[in-house]
Formats: C-alpha cells, sequence, structure tokens
C-alpha cells in the first residue's frame, strides 16, 4: 500500500515537472527555460526537480518515453494485429476504424503540447531522434514478424520513409490548429503515402 502511494507520488511529480516544461517551452523556447521557472510553474522546489532529473533534457526525454510507452502500451492489441501479408496489405488499403494511423493522429491531439515541443525540433535533435526512432523500430518490429511479406526496398528504408512521412504530417495538422478531422487526415496520409504520389496526382478534366 505504502509502495502504490509513493509511486502515485512520483507519478504526479513527473506529470507535473513534464506540464511545466511543456508549456513554457512552447512560451518562450527551450533554451530561455530554467529549472527555476520549471519548478515555480509546477509549484514544486528544486531540491525535489534533482530527486527526479540531472537537468531539463533528461525531463523532456522521459516525457517522450512516457508518451511513447503509453501509446505503445494502450495500443497493442491494435499493432498485433498485423500478422499476416494478406492482413498487413488490407489494413494498409483500407480505412478501418482502428487503424494504427487513427491512433497516432488521436494521440497527438490528446498530447498536442507535447507534440509540438517534439516535432518542433524544441531541446535539439536528439529529442526529435527519440520519437523518430520509436515509430522506425515499432515499424520494423511489426513488418519483421510477418511471414512471407515481401518489400522491394530494404526495411530501414521503409521505416526511415514512413515515420518521417507520418512526422511531417502530424506536424502540420497540428500547427495548422487541426484544420480537417483525424478521420479525413487518415484517408489522406493512405492515398498520398500507400497508393503514391503519381496516383494522387492525376490531369484535370479540361
Amino acid at each position: 500500500m505504502t509502495n502504490n502511494i509513493t509511486d502515485r507520488r512520483v507519478r504526479r511529480t513527473r506529470r507535473a515537472l513534464q506540464k511545466a516544461l511543456v508549456d513554457l517551452i512552447l512560451e518562450k523556447g527551450y533554451d530561455a527555460v530554467t529549472i527555476e521557472e520549471i519548478t515555480d510553474r509546477a509549484d514544486l522546489g528544486r531540491t525535489t526537480f534533482y530527486l527526479h532529473y540531472k537537468d531539463k533534457e533528461e525531463l523532456l526525454m522521459h516525457a517522450i518515453d512516457t508518451i511513447c510507452e503509453d501509446f505503445l502500451e494502450t495500443h497493442s492489441s491494435l499493432l498485433a494485429q498485423i500478422d499476416s501479408p494478406e492482413n498487413a496489405i488490407r489494413q494498409l488499403r483500407y480505412n478501418l476504424d482502428e487503424r494504427i494511423l487513427y491512433h497516432i493522429f488521436a494521440h497527438a491531439r490528446e498530447n498536442a503540447n507535447l507534440y509540438k515541443v517534439m516535432l518542433r525540433g524544441e531541446g535539439g535533435a536528439r529529442a526529435t531522434r527519440r520519437f523518430a526512432n520509436v515509430i522506425q523500430d515499432e515499424t520494423i518490429k511489426r513488418l519483421e514478424k510477418i511471414k512471407g511479406l515481401e518489400i522491394k526496398v530494404p526495411i530501414e528504408i521503409f521505416a526511415v520513409y514512413f515515420s518521417g512521412t507520418i512526422m511531417e504530417m502530424v506536424t502540420w495538422w497540428l500547427e495548422e490548429n487541426q484544420p480537417y478531422a483525424i478521420e479525413m487526415m487518415v484517408t489522406y496520409c493512405q492515398q498520398v503515402f500507400i497508393h503514391g504520389a503519381l496516383d494522387t496526382v492525376t490531369p484535370g478534366k479540361a
């Protein structure tokens, strides 16, 4: 019981520090944020901060890891559905209710401020790279589990292209204040990524 209370207290403290950091970054930029400002915003002492993190970079990295782990844990069953070439292609081609793309955009909407910080490159290349690596690693992991699936390019190239496309689309969508519904963004991503640019751009009627 005591351990559970302590764990909850630790989670609350870390969430407060993470939120304070993210809010301050969006207000004034990563480089200008100080530890004192973070603790003041979170209504915590500097000693408390250093009990959990050595500096603001470690705090930002932990915030990124936390939301990535949250997404993967929450949607592990959805990700596991891709278990055969036929199933993989079917899920890539059709806009199902439980689409991975849909949940990526939904997760970005629920954690919009942190996503903006990550995708803008605030905190340096390491923060953006951490997020991209998670997407790439998970893409490779899922594809490698599908027996009999043929990929015409090295799997690492596919993963890099996929993660880059998704990150750019989510970044634009958030920065433009989500101008299209998630369902439409999924459809647009599928059209461009899955069907390809040449299929997307066609001659108009004269």
